[in-house]
């Protein structure tokens, strides 16, 4: 059994053919803190995976080659956790993967908050939050907002705060980067997975988006709280202290 490098954060070894479209699922492990770096399939490859150095790796399983689920169960059987990754839900490429002892299996095109849910879980399973840092364990904390990424989730101070899928990304992405202040194309290109958006075109998409968070969000949203701008700059999520006199000058609404 390997022995993986303890780090300060958590990373997946992404193996697969660089004509397949594995931006999405890259996002997707980035907005949930996982470190992500990307390699051809091939011997080279697959050593890389058995160093221990990786807390997951994915595996991209072509369905015309026996060489993926023979890398899986290679993985699967030096302790690694592995996920087999495909971009078709074929029953019998699913099974040879379990079969082959992936920990789970993956398409592609899943939505991003599955893949890291997913991920998420295969990592407990192997015990990998020992080193991981406290930000990917599910639960975000930012002051008074409490943010359950594992159930999808936002309390204010208790209260639970419905928000749709779209907003629900938008406040986890940036309470895990809490306190910095982030751009509209930084955070939509953060969540979206489908598009691709310009700085200009972004902000205008991205203010619809901060009115309608903090109509639910903010006890009052006319002196936002939680939800706040930074002129000039973009946006920044805070914990819901009082903001002072001095701050309030620089943080206004959209």
């Amino acid at each position: 059994m390997t022995t993986r490098t303890q780090s300060s954060f958590v990373s997946c070894l992404l193996v697969a053919p660089s004509d397949c479209g594995t931006l999405g699922f890259v996002r997707a492990l980035h907005g949930g803190g996982i470190a992500v770096l990307e390699r051809e399939p091939g011997h080279s490859a697959l050593q890389l995976a058995l160093s221990g150095e990786f807390h997951v790796v994915a595996w991209m399983v072509d369905p015309r080659s026996a060489a993926g689920p023979l890398a899986v169960s290679q993985l699967a059987g030096a302790g690694v956790p592995v996920i087999g990754l495909h971009d078709s839900a074929e029953a019998h490429l699913i099974a040879d993967m379990l079969s082959a002892g992936a920990h789970a299996c993956l398409d592609l095109g899943t939505d991003a908050r599955v893949v890291s849910a997913q991920v998420r879980a295969v990592l407990r399973r192997a015990g990998a939050y020992d080193a991981a840092p406290a930000e990917v364990s599910g639960l975000l904390q930012v002051g008074d907002l409490s943010v359950d990424v594992d159930r999808c989730e936002v309390q204010r101070a208790g209260t639970f705060v419905a928000l749709t899928a779209s907003e629900f990304r938008i406040v986890e992405y940036m309470a895990r980067h809490s306190g910095r202040v982030l751009k509209s194309h930084e955070v939509l290109n953060a969540v979206s997975s489908d598009y691709e958006y310009l700085p200009r075109e972004a902000q205008d998409v991205f203010k619809v988006y901060v009115r309608r968070i903090r109509r639910k969000l903010e006890p009052n949203e006319s002196e936002p709280r939680y939800l706040v701008t930074v002129r000039g700059f973009g946006y920044r999520l805070e914990g819901g202290s009082a903001i002072t006199p001095a701050l309030r000058s620089a943080a206004t609404t959209a």
